[in-house]
């Protein structure tokens, strides 16, 4: 058996037929393509993809000692690295409440529809039958998310989200239905880690998109420091005190540079009234 199994390798080849479809219609796809790979080998975006890299490396390590993780898993922790770990990372930019993503991100590993995506998968056809599969149901999960919130296409909305559950339905039927027959191949170490794996993957890289989306709070809430004075002091004080006086609070350090403006950042002591003005004002009763 080879390192890819026909779901894999069909949506490999679907996704390629795709990419070359659009090239040859649309000329200015591949520029923007090329910009869009250019774009990860930037020195900040470049930083982040190895650090989440070396994190997970670290990750599998501590499960390896733990003999959850071996060296057969490599193929699915850099396929959770391109299509979970990654899409998370990107995901952290439009987090609103980290608390709140925390907790839908944990329910989410538990719910029973994570294993039956497991079982789904478990069993695969033919290459040619699962290219085939594949583009249909890329196609209806595609007109149905069109179609999702357009009253005139409701019909057409139902009928896609139909033929998709039925389609998964039978997947499921024959996944269980080959079990049955053979449970010996179903039941192995190699399949429970199979399954664990990435659930603990998913699991493990939240404390790091955790630690990320407060890198990009506080990035963005000290950009005007940048604005304000163009001495690395005075940023690094202003920094330091902001932090300290608003307890790492991001959102009031943003609001107090908003509130601030060029001549509050002249010296240390004109920051430093300019932060405490701004704490009177927000602690001062409203009538």
């Amino acid at each position: 058996m080879g390192i890819f199994n026909n779901r894999e390798l069909a949506s490999a080849t679907l996704i390629a037929l795709v990419l070359l479809w659009t090239c040859y219609k649309n000329e200015t796809f591949f520029p923007l393509l090329k910009t869009a790979a250019k774009s990860l080998f930037l020195h900040a975006v470049f930083i982040t993809i190895i650090s989440l890299l070396v994190y997970i490396s670290l990750i599998a390590f501590v499960l390896y000692s733990f003999d959850i993780w071996n060296f057969e898993q490599i193929k699915n922790t850099a396929m959770w690295f391109v299509f979970v770990g990654f899409a998370q990372l990107l995901n952290a930019t439009n987090i609103d409440d980290p608390k709140l993503y925390l907790r839908s991100s944990l329910s989410a590993q538990v719910k029973i529809i994570v294993l039956l995506q497991f079982l789904v998968a478990f069993h695969s056809y033919s290459f040619v039958v699962e290219l085939i599969l594949i583009t249909i149901t890329s196609l209806l999960a595609g007109c149905s998310a069109f179609s999702q919130n357009k009253p005139e296409y409701n019909q057409a909305n139902k009928i896609c989200n139909f033929l998709l559950v039925a389609i998964g339905i039978f997947l499921l039927c024959h996944s269980l239905l080959t079990i049955y027959q053979e449970p010996s191949k179903f039941f192995t170490i190699d399949n429970f880690r199979n399954f664990l794996v990435p659930i603990l993957l998913s699991v493990s890289v939240l404390p790091y998109i955790f630690c990320f989306y407060h890198f990009l709070a506080y990035e963005r809430a000290f950009t005007k420091t940048r604005i304000y004075t163009s001495s690395k002091s005075l940023q690094r004080y202003a920094k330091l005190q902001s932090f300290i006086v608003f307890r790492g609070q991001h959102k009031q350090i943003h609001e107090w540079l908003l509130y601030s403006c060029t001549a509050e950042f002249e010296s240390k002591e004109t920051i430093l009234a300019s932060i405490n003005n701004f704490k009177n004002q927000q602690c001062a009763p409203t009538v």
